[in-house]
């Protein structure tokens, strides 16, 4: 399904002319034209309907008539009918009765203008997303952002990274978001309770995100030789993973609580890459969609950049440095703040990795395999049944039944599937 196959009639003069007269902080802008296309393929983005549009407008700063590409995220409307699988039909009314979009609003609006302004305190400017252009609810929620990919962003890379320089960069550009929005929640900067109530707190998101894929796992290793003895103790997961996830993603409380506000979603498809000459490696990039932005441990968003950015052997060979890499910056940051109080230690970083670990299993045996995919390649049977139906399709590359080769002995090993 793809929710940008239609262009909302209200994406029209009138708005474009609002956000641009807001802007320009000029009154009297105009737009002179706009073309408006969809922006993602189907199975993309199940949040938010993306569109891109070019707007000529013109200003009193802007000498004559000037283009602008703009990317577009509505809130997507989705009509459930008797034609759509059921499987399909749940996750369309997880989406539609969420908050996704106004948390993204809220983030944009509000959090991410002083995150910004924290880092180039201390000089640090290499942590960025897309401009906020304008945002409005009326007539109905819409996010209008720059367009990076005419600077030369892309999503090129598709693929886990095996460059591990690459790798440390990614997770230290991470714990400077991370530390920022720790240091903001303890000098109470901003409203936590925006993004307390998490999207994988709620049951029906956690069933219908991940339920069905851990039942296609539990099938898929049943039918693999040598796998037999994962299936009972990930059988016991199943009955328990509902609850742990509702408490992973529940912040926690007290005075050394280590808190941050994490991405949430943070996975290789969320990041746009600009490369150097000639693909000599990666220039730069910007993170994107902070629509699962949730207040909690830092372990959610370094369990999903373990599993993204990244290769699976410096992930089993190099997972202690890279967590000291990401720590080293996380404190660096502190201290340049100036946090006065102790910062979380090190060994406080593990400790919340271990007692997170039930996020590590579902993001290694729902949405790893997933991100293997081309998703171009999967047929609209396939895509009607959503996450499942990824799965399912997901099981049959082999690089999956190596990878789950190392990881599920180390998830029993370390108490993760009880």
């Amino acid at each position: 399904m793809n929710f940008s196959a239609i262009i909302p009639p209200w994406l029209d003069q009138n708005l474009f002319e609002k956000a641009f007269r807001s802007y320009e902080n000029d009154p009297s802008a105009q737009v002179h034209d706009f073309k408006v296309e969809a922006a993602t393929q189907p199975g993309e983005n199940f949040a938010s309907a993306v569109f891109r549009g070019k707007i000529k407008f013109s200003s009193k700063f802007s000498k004559g008539e000037k283009e602008i590409s703009v990317i577009i995220k509505t809130k997507p409307v989705m009509e459930i009918n008797e034609n759509i699988p059921e499987e399909m039909r749940q996750q369309i009314e997880v989406f539609h009765n969420s908050n996704l979009f106004d948390t993204e609003m809220a983030m944009y609006g509000s959090v991410l203008p002083l995150i910004e302004n924290l880092l180039h305190s201390i000089n640090e400017r290499d942590v960025v997303w897309p401009k906020l252009i304008y945002q409005t609810n009326s007539p109905k929620p819409v996010i209008i952002l720059e367009d990076v990919t005419v600077n030369g962003y892309d999503t090129m890379i598709k693929t886990f990274h095996e460059d591990f320089e690459i790798s440390k960069i990614i997770f230290e550009r991470l714990a400077k978001y991370h530390a920022a929005s720790f240091y903001l929640e303890k000098e109470q900067k901003y409203d936590t309770s925006l993004f307390s109530d998490a999207f994988y707190k709620r049951e029906d998101v956690i069933n219908g995100m991940f339920g069905q894929s851990i039942d296609f796992a539990i099938a898929t290793f049943s039918s693999w030789e040598g796998f037999e003895q994962y299936v009972q103790p990930l059988m016991k997961f199943k009955e328990n993973f509902i609850e742990k996830s509702k408490k992973s993603y529940s912040p926690a409380n007290g005075p050394n609580a280590f808190n941050v506000l994490n991405h949430g979603d943070f996975h290789i498809r969320n990041l746009l890459y600009k490369m150097k000459p000639e693909g000599q490696g990666i220039e730069d990039f910007v993170f994107l969609d902070f629509q699962i932005a949730v207040r909690g441990t830092p372990a959610i968003d370094l369990y999903y950049a373990l599993y993204n950015f990244i290769s699976a052997e410096n992930r089993h060979n190099r997972y202690d440095e890279i967590l000291q890499i990401y720590h080293e910056k996380f404190t660096e940051c502190l201290k340049k703040f100036g946090y006065l109080k102790p910062p979380p230690s090190l060994i406080d970083l593990h400790v919340e990795m271990m007692k997170n670990g039930n996020v590590q299993v579902i993001l290694a045996i729902c949405a790893y395999a997933i991100l293997m995919l081309d998703l171009s390649t999967l047929t609209p049977e396939e895509l009607a049944l959503g996450m499942g139906g990824m799965a399912m399709k997901a099981a049959q590359n082999p690089k999956f039944k190596e990878i789950m080769r190392k990881e599920l002995p180390m998830f029993l090993h370390k108490g993760f599937l009880c």
